[in-house]
């Protein structure tokens, strides 16, 4: 049975014509995603990769070209900082969660649209979330957060997971990401053959042990966010914008006073 709160997001039934289209159009726009995901793959792992291959970066020009400007050498110290945080949280965790999940996501509907049990309904909606609420450039009206199950399964669930964690940035993960982002910018650094192979293997392993933590502290704010949410009531609250981190902390404090009130009323009776 269909559930109430459902009804709206399934709404009427597809026609023919679009029976026949949607899975030619899911599979168009899961192409593009996974084209994009690919370009954002390449700026991190990828680039590690083509340069490892390649064996042919040196740094001791680039260092004298800096070390002979004091001006450029200011402003390379000023942009390794930089350099972590959009290389850490930026291409290691927020552009792919925010790319590959919609990919994803449009491939199993391009299977459920084959599939006579989904064939009379929406199998995606949109929603707009709140100005701010997502990454990306500024909009005037919000950004419109496409590709949403109607219909949840685990595997979706746990799509939108990666999707939420893309689009919805949480300061914890931002944070985890860091390491990862030095560990990027050590790689380089382990990977240019002009380095002594001492330092180039000590900068490998520090590497190596900076994206471990970075797992580390990344699971743990993965679980806080995600196993702390209350569950969802509908499927428009499972979405993107159904709920803000701010709305999610006051829910959580909601709940804990409920259950500190019903523990004190049953200590009162036993003791009554």
């Amino acid at each position: 049975m269909t559930r109430a709160s459902e009804a709206p997001l399934r709404g009427a039934a597809p026609s023919a014509v679009a029976r026949a289209l949607r899975p030619f159009g899911y599979l168009l726009v899961g192409l593009v995603w996974t084209a994009i995901a690919a370009v954002v793959v390449a700026l991190g792992p990828g680039v590690l990769a083509l340069v490892a291959v390649d064996g042919t970066m040196e740094l001791a020009g680039v260092w004298e070209r800096f070390a002979a400007q004091p001006s450029e050498l200011v402003a390379l110290v000023l942009a390794v900082p930089l350099l972590v945080v959009l290389w850490g949280p930026g291409v290691l965790w927020y552009l792919p969660s925010a790319t590959w999940p919609l990919a994803a996501l449009s491939f199993v509907y391009v299977a459920r649209s084959l599939s006579p049990a989904f064939a009379h309904e929406r199998l995606s909606f949109t929603e707009q979330a709140a100005r701010g609420a997502t990454i990306g450039l500024p909009t005037a009206a919000g950004v419109a957060l496409s590709l949403q199950p109607v219909r949840q399964s685990r595997v979706t669930a746990w799509l939108m997971r990666f999707y939420v964690s893309g689009w919805v940035p949480d300061g914890r993960m931002f944070v985890a990401m860091l390491p990862a982002g030095l560990g990027w910018l050590l790689a380089l650094v382990g990977l240019a053959r002009d380095v002594p192979p001492a330092w180039r293997a000590a900068a490998l392993v520090v590497a190596a042990l900076l994206v471990v933590w970075s797992a580390r502290l990344g699971r743990r704010a993965w679980v806080r966010r995600f196993s702390d949410a209350p569950a969802p009531a509908s499927p428009r609250e499972a979405g993107v914008a159904g709920m803000t981190a701010d709305q999610r902390r006051r829910r959580l404090e909601e709940l804990r006073r409920a259950r500190s009130a019903r523990v004190r009323g049953a200590g009162g009776d036993g003791r009554a």
